[in-house]
């Protein structure tokens, strides 16, 4: 079995002791999921504090855009990135780089066309946004401005997950530091003095996550790299690649979907006053994401090594790691979120009325789902590092869009809006459920 690593040759996926690998990979992990998050919770605050509590829905309305780059990114990173860790499990290197190389080439088609399509017809994907007369304008502006850097942030999420495997992990959570630190620059300088508005909070996000890549991309011209592009006898990979991908990128896009739908349904049965506060929620859920989906992001490639490699007892040894992991890391972020949950609105501009009243109360209510959150994406990343798509696929579509949608859906008919935030907690209660079914057998 080849040694999975750099050129140094200092990290096997295979036997290493799991917890030396999982410190290892999962500050890397984590940062790297918390750079969107911080990048679109400084947005958030910043837009608040200069523009008032109202801006709120107009970064709430544009984070399907958001998600949909993420679901791509992940399909194609995720995927391919398994698919690396299996071969080189099997000693099989120039394999893994096929891969790597089949992934760079999908990156690019797909970036391109998202970039054109999205600046083409920007009113039309305000309008499916749902944004109403009031954020219209706002709403446009700053989603125009994700399309025209729609390639260097899809590259970003390929490289977090490759040059993280490559031996590099530190390089990826340099990249993420630099990535929130600029963030932070730009935004009090985009929209503070500069006052470019809504537009430049969005230029500032996206030329962090641009330069956040080139600092990934440093990798490339060091001794610890093994990652090259090798273009024959690639027929066939890129449908591995999707299939391989698909659990994680249909979780993604069913946050997509489910916020979408999330903001037009409150929006509807209440006022712009639930999209913020949602809006918040959605901020929350994404700081929980990177927590657990770190985690599991950090097993995807020891479970996927010890696969390739024909270890199962390995494998479920790395699983159960994995699993304590999460419920301490979710259990002690739910406690954080309902004692923290006034700071947390204050830290939205919210500070007094009814808004305080409900955001405080959404805030306490959505915490009691974040370990059912975990527990569902630790059994999701067992079954997708194995390729075992179609159990994986399964547990995202009813965690990530189905069950969330439907509890939204139950719970506003027959109990009302005062109700609405538990749909979090039905939902990923009941998607855990089947996950542990599908587990056991």
């Amino acid at each position: 079995m080849g040694n999975i690593g750099g050129k140094e040759k200092n990290t096997d996926y295979v036997n290493d002791r799991i917890s030396r690998l999982y410190g290892s990979l999962l500050p890397s992990a984590i940062g790297s999921l918390l750079t969107a998050t911080v990048a679109s919770l400084i947005d958030v605050v910043i837009l608040s504090y200069y523009l008032g509590p109202d801006m709120l829905a107009v970064v709430g309305l544009c984070m399907p855009v958001y998600m949909m780059v993420n679901t791509l990114g992940m399909l194609i990173a995720s995927g391919a990135s398994t698919l690396y860790a299996q071969y080189l499990g099997e000693g099989n290197r120039e394999e893994g780089c096929r891969f790597f190389t089949a992934a760079v080439m999908q990156m690019c088609i797909c970036g391109g066309l998202l970039m054109m399509a999205g600046l083409s017809f920007t009113e039309h994907v305000v309008s499916l946004l749902g944004a109403n007369a009031a954020v219209v304008e706002e709403t446009g502006e700053y989603v125009h401005v994700l399309f025209f850097f729609m390639i260097p942030l899809m590259f970003y999420v390929l490289l977090l997950f490759f040059v993280r495997i490559d031996n590099d992990p530190k390089r990826t959570l340099s990249a993420t530091i630099v990535c929130a630190i600029v963030n932070i620059i730009l935004d009090v300088l985009f929209v503070g003095p500069l006052a470019l508005g809504v537009t430049g909070a969005a230029m500032a996000t996206c030329l962090a996550y641009t330069l956040g890549l080139v600092v990934n991309m440093t990798h490339f011209i060091t001794s610890k790299n093994s990652l090259r592009l090798v273009f024959n006898g690639l027929s066939g990979r890129n449908v591995r690649i999707w299939k391989a991908g698909m659990p994680l990128a249909v979780s993604q896009l069913g946050m997509t979907v489910s916020t979408n739908i999330y903001n037009n349904l409150i929006i509807r049965a209440g006022n712009e006053a639930y999209v913020a506060v949602y809006t918040v929620l959605t901020q929350l859920s994404m700081i929980s994401m990177a927590i657990y989906d770190g985690i599991g992001q950090a097993a995807q490639p020891l479970i996927a090594a010890a696969n390739g490699a024909g270890k199962p007892d390995r494998i479920k040894k790395v699983f159960k790691y994995g699993m304590r992991l999460e419920l301490v890391g979710t259990v002690g972020l739910a406690v954080m979120y309902v004692l923290g949950a006034g700071a947390v609105a204050i830290l939205f501009s919210i500070r007094e009325g009814e808004m305080l009243t409900l955001t405080v109360s959404g805030i306490r209510i959505y915490a009691l789902s974040v370990p059912f959150m975990g527990l569902n994406s630790i059994i999701m990343y067992y079954f997708q590092a194995q390729e075992k798509a179609g159990r994986g696929l399964l547990i995202s579509l009813l965690s990530g869009s189905v069950l969330p949608v439907l509890a939204l859906v139950i719970i506003i008919t027959a109990f009302g809006n005062e109700y609405v935030w538990f749909s979090f907690v039905t939902a990923q209660a009941a998607a855990l459920g089947v996950s542990l079914l599908l587990y056991c057998n």
